[in-house]
């Protein structure tokens, strides 16, 4: 891997294992998920194969980050239904033609744009 590439991913990761709440530890990944799927889509659309498969590569690094941070002993129910997406975007995201298919993206924004929008609405209700 090269070494940006390492960069990039590595400060996921540290943000899992520095100080901060949960939800802002999500935040970190979730809105960097939704930059780079962004910027996936758009290589896709114009046709910018290896940029996009580059991008997919970050979104598979972050996406299993987020499935590792799930606590199925908090919410077993909720937890099996993150899994279940989060594998479902794995898995679109392991293709090898991955840069020729700008719908893969587009689905992936959508449900990454979906939960991210859940989360906060969920953080914003635990205060009441």
């Amino acid at each position: 891997m090269a070494p940006t590439n390492r960069y990039e991913i590595g400060m996921y990761q540290r943000v899992l294992a520095v100080g901060g709440t949960p939800f802002e530890r999500l935040s970190v990944m979730y809105t960097g998920a939704l930059r780079i799927c962004s910027q996936g889509l758009k290589a896709a659309k114009a046709g910018q194969v290896e940029h996009a498969a580059e991008k997919s590569k970050k979104l598979t690094a972050i996406i299993i980050r987020l499935n590792v941070s799930l606590d199925f002993s908090v919410a077993p129910e909720l937890c099996t239904n993150l899994d279940q997406l989060y594998s479902h975007l794995l898995q679109s995201f392991n293709r090898e033609d991955i840069g020729e298919h700008p719908e893969i993206f587009e689905e992936a924004l959508q449900i990454l744009q979906t939960l991210w929008d859940g989360f906060v609405e969920a953080e914003q209700h635990t205060g009441d």
